[in-house]
């Protein structure tokens, strides 16, 4: 979660033995639209679930859907509803870890193939039931590790945190997963039945309800390493991105659209200014004719003019000099026909002076 930041609403004294959530309800604040408040920040700097109850009285800070560390709990929440649809839809599915990124999150599954782009449609109507039923997230902390190994048996990965827990050496995604020298679960509940729908072994904290989730789309999917090793097992690792409202989605989608025309490697082919041929390497450029003399009016080049042969010595070198590791020169041929050369000037000079 992002730092500490000046509050969009005033301080809150939370009464000990009542909830954030009563405290935020008792002052009029929004539980609806992108100006909701979905979780608190204590004393102490640490987010709270609105169904924290202190032991003492707290004065804690509200923050809303819309700000940065509210973007990141709506986030981290659509990441739970997309594992969940997951292992709704394909039961076999094993959990890796599911966290917030830049306007997005993601999360890894252990899955029999990889997902294919109907797969990724199936996951979002899914997801949309989940929304759309209103789940609750509700929080539980384990009593011991053999209580967390019992009930995430099935779940080899989320174990293998478990057992590292005390160990500590994790990045900021798994981090995500452990609570802070405590292991707990969220629970995604039935807003009807009370019906525990699915769990995850998480840190938190979560949105109140799956319907503060205003809007998500499913981006791509990609292999991706356990824990990042290529010694580990291989993921497949599902991108998405969620916002408040619907409009604040469709303007992010247009900002990766208008990326997208104007990338580079694109627009090289299309303008015929220049292309990335396999055959040499995906990241070296090869530039085209037109792109050649393009480039020399952009950057100044040594000497300028016209070469002896009659072309301009500012679109001479167009592609890569030479794509293997070996230094010119090393050859032994070459060595002797520099020898041979040299030898013959120095015997001209001499005859010359003569």
């Amino acid at each position: 979660m992002s730092a500490p930041r000046t509050p969009a609403v005033a301080d809150l004294v939370v009464p000990a033995g009542t909830t954030a959530a009563d405290a935020v309800s008792a002052a009029g604040l929004p539980a609806a639209g992108p100006k909701a408040i979905v979780v608190v920040r204590d004393g102490q700097g640490h987010l709270r679930d609105l169904d924290w109850a202190p032991e003492a009285d707290e004065t804690v800070t509200p923050v809303a859907l819309d700000e940065p560390d509210g973007l990141d709990v709506l986030r981290h929440s659509t990441a739970h509803v997309l594992a969940q649809a997951v292992q709704d839809i394909f039961p076999e599915a094993k959990l890796g870890i599911g966290p917030p990124i830049d306007n997005g999150f993601y999360y890894d599954f252990d899955v029999p193939r990889p997902f294919q782009p109907d797969d990724l449609d199936k996951l979002e109507k899914r997801m949309q039931e989940i929304v759309k039923s209103g789940q609750r997230f509700r929080r539980r902390r384990f009593d011991s590790v053999e209580q967390a190994r019992a009930e995430l048996a099935d779940e080899p990965f989320k174990l293998e945190l478990v057992d590292a827990s005390g160990a500590g050496g994790f990045d900021s995604a798994e981090i995500m997963e452990l609570g802070e020298g405590e292991l707990t679960i969220y629970d995604n509940v039935d807003a009807a039945s009370e019906k525990v729908c699915w769990s995850d072994l998480c840190r938190g904290p979560h949105l109140p309800s799956t319907r503060l989730i205003g809007a998500f789309k499913l981006m791509r999917s990609a292999a991706a390493y356990w824990r990042g090793s290529e010694k580990n097992p291989q993921l497949q690792r599902v991108y998405g991105t969620a916002w408040p409202t619907r409009d604040a989605l469709k303007a992010y989608l247009r900002l990766l659209e208008e990326a997208a025309r104007r990338d580079h490697r694109k627009l090289g082919a299309e303008l015929d200014l220049f292309s990335f041929p396999d055959e040499i390497g995906s990241g070296l450029a090869v530039f085209h004719p037109k792109g050649g003399s393009s480039a020399a009016r952009w950057r100044p080049t040594r000497g300028g003019g016209t070469s002896r042969r009659g072309t301009s010595s500012s679109t001479r070198r167009t592609s890569p000099r030479r794509t293997s590791s070996r230094p010119r020169g090393t050859c032994r041929t070459t060595r002797i026909r520099c020898f041979r050369r040299w030898r013959s000037r120095k015997v001209e000079r001499a005859l010359s002076i003569t």
